[in-house]
């Protein structure tokens, strides 16, 4: 979803018949599309030793929600599927999956459109960056 918001109470056409800067603006944020919202994960039941740094971001586009968690432990992390949380700041109209990868290793946790929540699958003492991306319709 694009925030540039149509200049409607401003004519579309200068004398000579070119666009009105405030036009050119709007239709030049249509194609850039949305540049994404950060936001702070608030993840619930994550077993920490040192405190984290969980950052996050979405993107809004053509009916798609797209994201990005990462979490770099201070020492490391743990998770339990169906305990760890995470609420999820956007629409999602169809339950999901998102991508879990730390290292090489990758595992999938749970996207219910019902609580707009994400389940994060099990790990232990994991101590490199964790990395949550996924999709959903909004």
């Amino acid at each position: 979803m694009t925030s540039a918001i149509a200049p409607i109470n401003d004519r579309i056409l200068d004398e000579s018949g070119k666009l009105r800067p405030a036009w050119v603006v709007y239709f030049s944020e249509l194609d850039r599309g949305d540049v994404g919202t950060t936001w702070s994960p608030p993840i619930v039941n994550l077993t920490v030793v040192g405190t984290p740094v969980i950052t996050g971001v979405y993107y809004q586009n053509s009916g798609f929600t797209d994201f990005a968690i990462k979490i770099v432990p201070a020492t490391n992390t743990s998770s339990t599927l169906g305990v760890t949380t995470c609420a999820l700041p956007f629409n999602v109209v169809a339950d999901s999956v998102a991508n879990v990868a730390a290292g090489t290793g990758v595992s999938f946790g749970v996207i219910t459109a019902s609580g707009r929540t994400l389940f994060l699958p099990t790990w232990t003492t994991v101590a490199v960056p964790i990395t949550i991306t996924g999709r959903v319709k909004n």
